[in-house]
C-alpha cells in the first residue's frame, strides 16, 4: 500500500510518499495562513502532484485537536486555522482517496509504540517542538479519549504563576518549555534575533543560553515524572526539533534522576527521528490501533 503522509505543524508541513512502511520520498513546505480548508488542501496537493497517481490512501497528522468536524487549535499561537477546519473532507473531495487524520503526537505515539525495542505496554510520546504535545499508549492501545483530547500533555499546568499560554491557562508546560517559549526567553535575555539553533550553539560557552535550555529541560522532566506518577509508564519517547537537539534529552534525564526513584522513568529518542509524526500519519493505515 502506498500512502501520501502529511504532517502539519505550526511553521512547516512535511510531505512523504510511504511504501510498505518506508519513507521513499520527502519534501517540506511552509505552513501558510489560509481562510478555507479547500485552499489549504489545494496548496498541499500542488506540492505532491507527481506522487498522487501512485497513492492509495492519505494519512494526515496535525497539531491541534482533531474531531470528525476537523481541526481546532488548542493554542491558536501554534496553528492559526479557522475552527473547525475540515481538511480531511477537502482532501477526500479533491483526490477521491480515503483519508485518515489524527493529532500529530497521537499518530507519532502509535508509530513509536510499534517500533519499541522492548515489549512495553504503557508509553508516552512527547514532542518538544514549536509546541509541546504528546500521545499515550495504555495497555498496548492508543488512548485518544472520547473527544480525542487525551495526550495534550503540553497543557498540563506546572507553574500557576507562570507565563500565560495560548490555550488560555497560565503556566502550562508548553508556555515554559516549547521551542516558541525558549526562543521568546532567548530573545529577551540574549539577542532579539537569536534562533533556537544558535541558542544551542551558544549554550556551550554562554551561561545564559544554557540556563534558558535548562529551564525548558527541567519543565519537561517535571512533566515526565508527573506522567509516571499518574500512569505508571514504562517508557517515554522524546521527539521534536528541541527534544532531539543535541544534549537536550541528557539534560531532561539529569533532572528526572534527581527525583525519588518511584517517579523516575526511562527516556528513549524517537525512532522516527524528526519524521515520527510523518511516519505516524502513514501508520494510521498500516496498523490498527
Amino acid at each position: 500500500m502506498n500512502i501520501l503522509a502529511i504532517d502539519i505543524g505550526g511553521t512547516k508541513i512535511a510531505l512523504g510518499l510511504v511504501k510498505q512502511d518506508q519513507l521513499c520520498e520527502r519534501k517540506q513546505i511552509p505552513t501558510i495562513t489560509v481562510t478555507s480548508a479547500k485552499q489549504f488542501a489545494s496548496y498541499i496537493l500542488e506540492q505532491c502532484q507527481t506522487w498522487l497517481a501512485d497513492v492509495d490512501r492519505i494519512g494526515v497528522s496535525t497539531t491541534g485537536l482533531v474531531t470528525e468536524q476537523g481541526i481546532s487549535a488548542i493554542n491558536p499561537d501554534t496553528l492559526a486555522f479557522p475552527a473547525p477546519f475540515p481538511l480531511h473532507h477537502e482532501l477526500e473531495a479533491l483526490t477521491q482517496k480515503p483519508v485518515a487524520m489524527l493529532n500529530d503526537a497521537q499518530a507519532a505515539a502509535w508509530y513509536e509504540y510499534l517500533h519499541l525495542d522492548e515489549q512495553d505496554k504503557n508509553m508516552a510520546y512527547l514532542t518538544v517542538s514549536t509546541g509541546v504535545g504528546g500521545g499515550l499508549i495504555i495497555d498496548g492501545k492508543l488512548h485518544c479519549g472520547k473527544n480525542n483530547f487525551a495526550g495534550h500533555i503540553g497543557h498540563l499546568v506546572i507553574d500557576q504563576d507562570g507565563p500565560v499560554c495560548g490555550c488560555g491557562q497560565r503556566g502550562c508546560v508548553e508556555a515554559v518549555a516549547s521551542g516558541t517559549a525558549i526562543n521568546k526567553q532567548a530573545k529577551q535575555r540574549i539577542s532579539s534575533s537569536i534562533t533556537n539553533i544558535e541558542l544551542f550553539e551558544q549554550a556551550k560557552h554562554n551561561p545564559t543560553a544554557e540556563q534558558v535550555i535548562q529551564e525548558s529541560a527541567k519543565a519537561i522532566a517535571t512533566l515526565c515524572c508527573n506522567l509516571k506518577a499518574c500512569l505508571d509508564l514504562d517508557v517515554i519517547v522524546i521527539g521534536g526539533g528541541v527534544g532531539l537537539a543535541k544534549g537536550y534529552m541528557e539534560r531532561v534525564n539529569h533532572y528526572i534522576n534527581e527525583r525519588p526513584t518511584p517517579f523516575q522513568v526511562k527516556l528513549v529518542a524517537a525512532k522516527g527521528d524528526h519524521d515520527a509524526c510523518l511516519l505516524g500519519a502513514a501508520s494510521l493505515f498500516e496498523h490498527s490501533a
